[in-house]
């Protein structure tokens, strides 16, 4: 892209992010992962986050909350809507993964901000019951959830312009598009230049 000169339109100006820390206080847990995000083992660290994107021609606002592996980078399930993200929302994509997650030999940990929907008893039970480590970063530290972070970065880089968007709708099928393409197209170096499914594939017996 540099050597082309070519860049995305569709994130090119710092905007005020979704502040997810405001609601209910719930339960603050220490941070697990400590910036450790390498893993040779698919489940054993799964990162989590909301983002926020808005459509200018309407003023609507679209919520994202994916959870992904550590270990290629796969978004394994998430939510999205036009609504206003409550807890059943947060919620559902931690439901998707609890029929996925293999028998294994190691535990699995989550690992989020300081959101007020990881904050919550029903998210927080949920993992528990599951015998799955929580993992918190620190209070205003993006850091500690960096490849979330650079996960939503790149989604709304390669998206086109949100001023070209009409709807939410339009928006919402575009984004579920890329996740698509992401997982199983677009190649990454650190996974020898193939796609989060295509790594998978290669490197675990079936």
């Amino acid at each position: 892209m540099v050597y082309l000169n070519i860049k995305g339109l569709g994130y090119s100006k710092r905007k005020r992010k979704y502040d997810s820390s405001k609601g209910p206080e719930g339960r603050r847990m220490k941070n697990r992962l400590k910036r450790r995000f390498k893993t040779d083992r698919p489940w054993q660290k799964l990162v989590s986050d909301m983002t926020e994107f808005r459509v200018p021609m309407t003023n609507e606002k679209v919520y994202l909350e994916p959870i992904m592996d550590l270990y290629n980078n796969e978004i394994l399930s998430y939510s999205i809507t036009s609504e206003r993200p409550d807890l059943n929302f947060a919620l559902s994509p931690l439901k998707k993964i609890h029929d996925l997650i293999p028998k294994l030999e190691y535990r699995t940990t989550v690992h989020t901000d300081q959101g007020w929907q990881y904050r919550h008893n029903n998210w927080q039970r949920i993992l528990k019951q599951n015998k799955i480590f929580i993992s918190m970063s620190k209070r205003a530290t993006c850091l500690d959830n960096a490849c979330i972070e650079s996960f939503f970065n790149k989604l709304k880089v390669e998206l086109k312009s949100l001023k070209e968007y009409s709807n939410s709708n339009e928006l919402i099928n575009d984004i579920e598009k890329w996740i698509h393409y992401y997982n199983n197209n677009r190649v990454q170096i650190r996974l020898n230049g193939y796609s989060p499914i295509e790594y998978k594939k290669r490197n675990i017996q079936t």
